[in-house]
């Protein structure tokens, strides 16, 4: 029986895509490269190359696509279930890397860490979320809680139950996280008014907020550092 010349074709151009991978581990070879690598796993047969700009050409970037959400991934053609467990894997991957990067230092001494985390999480999402840090007396990660609001892009948050899970979790101290998926840095009057929320009552149980970070993908700020907590 006579193979077939487009699989043999696709063969050989998957041994030197991997071949240029190796020569450099991936550091010269362009995002949409690195994901047709990524989703050879996902389709055996098939080139993978025109899905993979087919994503990057979606989102913009690799990060983007590993942290973008399940519904418009499957709206692609040519994304099913077993490409997205391989970009989700990925994305996995790396926010256990950081976590657990976070849960061996002192975030008081290594904030540059907990930013990166908190990118991770959100900066890629295109709805609204908010995520709490519980930390102990040491500064070190116990848990933290994570919150997605796709109606309204508005964020309700009950601080009797981040006290709550804080008091359960002996947690001393907490970090407040949540995105702006149209880019906006700056806090609203309703991220102002949840932060002091929030405060009012941890204060009680003398619990401290160490910062509220609004991440976007153009970057951060922190009421930390503007003097809002």
């Amino acid at each position: 029986m006579k193979k077939d010349p487009n699989q043999q074709n696709n063969c050989g151009h998957r041994s030197r895509v991997r071949e240029k991978f190796l020569k450099s581990l991936g550091s010269e070879l362009h995002d949409y490269e690195l994901l047709e690598i990524l989703l050879f796993a996902s389709n055996s047969r098939q080139d993978t190359k025109a899905t993979a700009k087919k994503l990057i050409n979606k989102f913009g970037d690799i990060s983007s696509v590993i942290n973008s959400d399940l519904e418009t991934l499957r709206n692609i053609d040519g994304i099913g279930d077993a490409a997205i467990v391989q970009i989700k894997l990925i994305s996995q991957i790396i926010r256990r890397i950081l976590q657990k990067s976070l849960k061996n230092k002192a975030l008081i001494n290594n904030w540059q860490d907990l930013i990166n985390y908190a990118s991770h999480l959100l900066k890629d999402l295109k709805y609204e979320a908010f995520c709490v840090l519980f930390l102990d007396k040491k500064y070190h990660l116990l848990d933290e809680d994570f919150h997605s609001f796709y109606e309204n892009d508005s964020i309700s948050i009950s601080p009797k139950l981040i006290a709550k899970k804080a008091l359960s979790i002996c947690a001393s101290s907490v970090v407040l996280i949540h995105n702006h998926p149209n880019g906006n840095l700056q806090p609203s009057k309703q991220d102002i008014l949840t932060t002091n929320n929030v405060a009012e009552i941890l204060q009680k149980l003398e619990i401290k907020i160490l910062d509220h970070l609004i991440i976007s993908k153009e970057g951060h700020f922190s009421f930390r550092e503007n003097c809002l907590v």
